[in-house]
């Protein structure tokens, strides 16, 4: 089962910045869903002390930075998970050889380090890694491996938020299997998100052709096109931002499309207190799977309403 080993510190910023409570009931949500294995979590998340630790203090001085600040919001409200810290290990750390070799200073990561690779020897499924992004940081590879007799653990290195939001996707999305699953899953992770039951059906209905991970990518950065469209970006121009922060293409449906009764009325969904609405901006996660969305401006800020998520829809003259 894929894992991220948490420090105290970030253990201690996260009390910093949350009520503990909703984290507990997350963890117990993503082990119902999971099963398996019995998850192990720092005491600390038991309690509802708050502490300032390197996590807040790095948060903060990025917290006007739009890529980072999406990171340390999904480091912050933990995912879907499951996100597991300081499991009580039995070799001792000191034993454990380092290739390439950490940097000596300061002892506490050197400790860290190994604590995580500890972790990975206890439990081989486990994937620990750390962040580092810091351009001062001198952990300036991509992996590190260690040995403890002939078993070896590696730790991954994420030089950068690109890199660690990819694999919270892939955690966020451990244990879902097809479109509907994880469309609730990003709606429930996305507060911008608003789902109409149309796109559930549709996600129901669909055998999906892309990854779960990508998928799930796909709809919680419409977040990032909302906020274009905040700062007065065209739709095209937010969409360009969205292409540039997700990987996944998006744009408005043609002028052909949009005559086309049919092709419209495929297009055309009712929004609670807004009436009909044409969803002609899409998303294209995968081959022939789409996500159609239309926004409006909710207490000062732009939602995201999805009307489909699902097969790619009629285009003129019956084709998909």
């Amino acid at each position: 089962m894929p894992v991220v080993l948490l420090n105290h510190d970030f253990v201690e910023g996260m009390a910093y910045r949350a009520d503990l409570g909703p984290v507990a009931v997350t963890l117990q949500d993503v082990q119902r869903r999971l099963g398996g294995d019995p998850m192990h979590v720092h005491p600390a998340l038991a309690q509802q002390a708050t502490g300032e630790g390197l996590f807040i203090a790095w948060a903060n001085q990025h917290r006007n930075d739009v890529e980072r600040g999406r990171l340390i919001d999904l480091l912050l409200r933990l995912l879907s998970g499951p996100f597991v810290t300081d499991l009580p290990i039995e070799r001792d750390v000191s034993l454990l050889s380092d290739d390439p070799a950490l940097p000596p200073e300061p002892p506490w990561r050197r400790e860290a380090m190994r604590h995580l690779a500890a972790h990975a020897l206890t439990a081989p499924s486990t994937a620990p890694w750390v962040l580092s992004f810091d351009p001062r940081s001198d952990l300036s590879q991509p992996r590190y491996r260690f040995a403890y007799g002939d078993a070896i653990a590696e730790v991954d290195n994420f030089r950068s938020s690109t890199e660690a939001l990819h694999r919270l996707s892939e955690l966020a999305t451990c244990g879902l299997v097809g479109a509907l699953a994880t469309l609730e899953a990003a709606a429930q992770q996305e507060s911008r998100l608003i789902v109409l039951d149309r796109a559930r059906d549709a996600a129901r209905k669909w055998n999906l052709d892309c990854p779960e991970a990508t998928l799930f990518r796909a709809l919680v950065d419409l977040a990032i096109y909302a906020a274009a469209l905040d700062e007065g970006l065209s739709r095209e121009l937010a969409a360009e931002r969205y292409h540039k922060a997700s990987g996944v293409p998006m744009s408005r449906e043609s002028g052909e499309v949009a005559r086309s009764p049919t092709c419209k009325r495929q297009r055309t969904f009712v929004v609670p207190g807004r009436g009909e609405q044409y969803f002609d901006m899409h998303a294209k996660p995968g081959a022939s799977t789409r996500i159609h969305v239309w926004t409006d401006v909710v207490e000062d800020r732009h939602v995201v309403y999805v009307g489909h998520c699902g097969e790619h829809l009629l285009l003129p003259g019956g084709k998909r």
